[in-house]
């Protein structure tokens, strides 16, 4: 009799996780685990952050031109000082004085025109930043995720820098479909399934150890950061590289 009632008890936990993934909560049961992805557009981000590194080497020339035109337009107009105390003093070098002027003016117009080009960069700087903080932050739109382990999909409104996406709790491997800009990304899953039942009795699938399964997606790269090395659901966090 004690056998059969621990197998009553197994089947009757079972029957409810088969149903968890219909309502919030359960009577209990933790919902359905998930793991939060976040999308990046690599092409974009390389090429922005290639105008980047141009664009700064470009303002450190226009920065070092600078510094040279100010020490070139320092020692004119202490050449100018020198002339003008002279001719003061009964020296004949009105022609030096006249050709150092015009230097002097030549020099300015070079040094207004670096500052406009400086002004420039800075403002193209400033611009290819903010790209280089919206790629990095994720804030993709998603037009369709596919849960390819249960042929379901859901089509996605609004965009966000991190969706999360649930997982299988009924096999330790996920598969997944995303539809972004026109193009289908996919990867698939592993993780250890675990029944847990809690101090109360109630009982959930635990999720660990996820990972991806090697060559099993077509994103140039993913980045996985978990909370610690057990990698559970709803703490793991896939950043991918399209």
């Amino acid at each position: 009799m004690i056998k059969n009632a621990h197998i009553i008890v197994l089947l009757m936990t079972l029957l409810m996780l088969s149903h968890c993934n219909e309502c919030e909560d359960c009577d209990g049961l933790i919902s359905e685990p998930t793991a939060s992805f976040t999308f990046i557009d690599a092409d974009s981000l390389l090429w922005v952050e290639n105008n980047l590194g141009l664009l700064t080497d470009s303002l450190l020339y226009i920065d070092s031109v600078s510094s040279q035109l100010s020490l070139i337009s320092d020692y004119l107009e202490d050449s100018l000082t020198i002339l003008t105390d002279s001719i003061e003093n009964g020296g004949l070098l009105e022609t030096e004085q006249l050709l150092i002027n015009d230097q002097i003016i030549w020099v300015d117009s070079l040094i207004f025109l670096n500052e406009e080009h400086d002004a420039y960069y800075l403002a193209e700087i400033d611009a290819f930043t903010e790209m280089q903080t919206a790629l990095n932050s994720g804030n993709v739109m998603v037009d369709t995720v596919f849960n390819l382990f249960n042929d379901q999909y859901q089509v996605l409104e609004e965009m966000a820098p991190q969706y999360n996406i649930p997982l299988n709790y009924n096999d330790s491997l996920s598969s997944f479909g995303f539809s972004i800009d026109g193009h289908l990304y996919f990867i698939n899953l592993k993780h250890t399934n675990e029944l847990v039942i809690d101090v109360r009795g109630k009982a959930r699938v635990s999720l660990s150890q996820i990972d991806t399964v090697t060559s099993a997606h077509n994103f140039a790269t993913i980045i996985i950061q978990c909370e610690n090395s057990s990698c559970k659901a709803n703490e793991t966090v896939f950043t991918c590289y399209y």
